[in-house]
């Protein structure tokens, strides 16, 4: 026997003829009533959401799918950088509909100081009418150790009005040096490659010789992987030092200074100079370095001077060594 409360929850009371009518008539129109044309079928495919590599149409507000070579290479932070390929892939968000757009460079950087370090100036894309900075989290920019090289991916968001016929890459911001390189294959490029000019001589004391082996003009401090702020260049000077006093003993940057072309004098930025050791026949350390900030193309006369520590003052009372030089 059912029981009074499945009586009040169960309506037993009769349906007319014309409301079930009804019902069954919206059934069979939503199943397309007798016409099976107007029955979704089931094997028909279903259109992709996302475009795929190598399409060669467009989606709607997006760029079609194509690579291209770019073959540049620039200096910049205490790399070099290779840029071989590009690519431009658009992709469709399947939710939305919305089309993004992505341009990505493959490249080769060669981590040319000593430490291990990260390539992480400001990079974009210029073109005629826009600008696109790369993507930080999208960027595949490995730490490369010193000496030594790595593969690189560079990720920018690009429109629909990009130019490719335009567009270069640039690296840095606008207050240091900047490279440039066409990604087209045409237009000029603005590398940014180290130079080595002719400078050759020696700071002679009657204890200590400071012999130039080899001197750099370039854009940027290997060490640091820092670019040089925009107008200025490095110039490097290395040293072969010849100490005929026994013991060890110290050098420091403090040591030299660079008269420039207009007569001011400039110490150095930075020096690996430090301990060398002597004996009274002499001993020869290589490998010491000083770099100055000098003006973009410096061409002029210019005099390095060495005034070391008392410690290397000898019998004869010289107490400073120069030696002049010349950039063309």
């Amino acid at each position: 026997m059912i029981g009074d409360r499945w009586r009040r929850d169960i309506d037993l009371r009769p349906r007319s003829g014309a409301a079930f009518v009804a019902a069954v008539m919206l059934v069979v129109a939503a199943c397309g009533g007798g016409d099976p044309s107007a029955v979704p079928a089931t094997n028909q495919p279903v259109a992709s959401a996302t475009s795929q590599p190598g399409a060669s149409e467009a989606p709607e507000g997006g760029l079609a799918d194509q690579t291209f070579s770019v073959g540049e290479h620039f200096w910049h932070s205490g790399f070099r950088v290779e840029v071989e390929d590009g690519e431009i892939l658009s992709t469709t968000a399947a939710l939305t509909g919305k089309v993004t757009t992505t341009l990505t460079l493959a490249a080769t950087l060669e981590n040319l100081g000593v430490d291990t370090g990260f390539f992480g100036p400001s990079v974009a894309i210029a073109t005629n009418n826009n600008s696109y900075p790369a993507g930080v989290t999208s960027n595949d920019i490995p730490s490369v150790p010193g000496g030594l090289k790595s593969q690189g991916t560079f990720a920018f968001r690009i429109d629909e009005d990009f130019d490719l016929a335009s567009a270069e890459l640039v690296i840095g911001d606008s207050d240091e040096n900047q490279a440039r390189i066409p990604l087209s294959g045409s237009g000029e490029a603005v590398r940014l490659e180290p130079s080595e000019p002719d400078i050759a001589g020696t700071l002679s004391m009657d204890l200590v010789d400071l012999v130039i082996t080899s001197a750099a003009l370039q854009y940027d401090n290997l060490d640091r992987h820092q670019e040089i702020d925009k107008g200025k260049q490095a110039l490097v000077l290395n040293f072969d030092v010849v100490n005929r006093k026994s013991g060890n003993w110290s050098l420091f940057a403090k040591d030299l200074a660079l008269i420039m072309p207009d007569g001011t004098a400039s110490p150095p930025e930075g020096a690996d100079l430090g301990s060398v050791p002597g004996t009274d026949e002499g001993v020869t350390t290589a490998g010491k370095s000083a770099w100055f900030l000098v003006d973009e193309m410096p061409a002029g006369a210019y005099t390095l001077r060495f005034t070391p520590g008392s410690w290397f003052v000898g019998a004869d009372g010289v107490t400073e060594a120069a030696v002049d030089f010349t950039i063309e």
